[in-house]
């Protein structure tokens, strides 16, 4: 019966499974969808994200690069791949998708993907600059105060680590962001 369901029904299956976190049902309904429309960039992209949910990051790469390709201007397309390659450690290689990313559409989430690979490669000072312009778009978001707390902490800038770590910490309780914090307070007699 899959062939007779409109690739638009597909997806919206699809994503419905996806969101349940039924990942196999969910890659049926987008490989029906993709039969239905090869050429389609959101449904390889919603393919490479349930593949990348089953951990076959090969696969996962393979689509949203399909998508990329298809639609080059896509933000979002390139963000899930900057992502991606983050995910398999391919720091260095994230950022100038995550610089592309940015001339497109510069963002607080993309200023904070961009912090991250910085991080992740021990670029502490570039990392900082880029939770700052993250902050200075949201001073609330929880992720922006929680990663510039680490970086304040990690540069050994404990007073000035406290109030963002104290900040992320009031939106949700994180053990070893707490024992940081206590850290912070120990070492500056806070």
């Amino acid at each position: 019966m899959a062939f007779l369901k409109s690739a638009k029904r597909h997806v919206r299956e699809g994503i419905q499974h996806f969101q349940t976190r039924e990942f196999e049902k969910a890659l049926k309904s987008f490989s029906h969808a993709e039969k239905k429309k090869p050429d389609d960039p959101n449904i390889m992209n919603y393919l490479s994200q349930v593949y990348a949910e089953l951990e076959d990051m090969e696969k996962a790469n393979m689509y949203i690069l399909k998508a990329i390709t298809i639609e080059p201007q896509s933000p979002t397309h390139k963000q899930i791949y900057a992502t991606y390659l983050m995910r398999q450690g391919k720091h260095q290689d994230a950022i100038p998708i995550i610089d592309e990313v940015l001339e497109i559409q510069p963002v607080d989430i993309i200023y904070i993907l961009r912090g991250q690979a910085d991080y992740n490669i021990g670029n502490m000072e570039s990392a900082l600059g880029f939770f700052d312009k993250a902050l200075e778009l949201d001073g609330r978001n929880p992720l922006s105060n929680h990663m510039k707390g680490l970086v304040l902490y990690k540069l050994q800038r404990f007073e000035e680590a406290i109030p963002f770590l104290e900040t992320a910490l009031s939106f949700i309780e994180i053990e070893s962001l707490r024992n940081i914090l206590d850290d912070c307070r120990a070492r500056t007699g806070e």
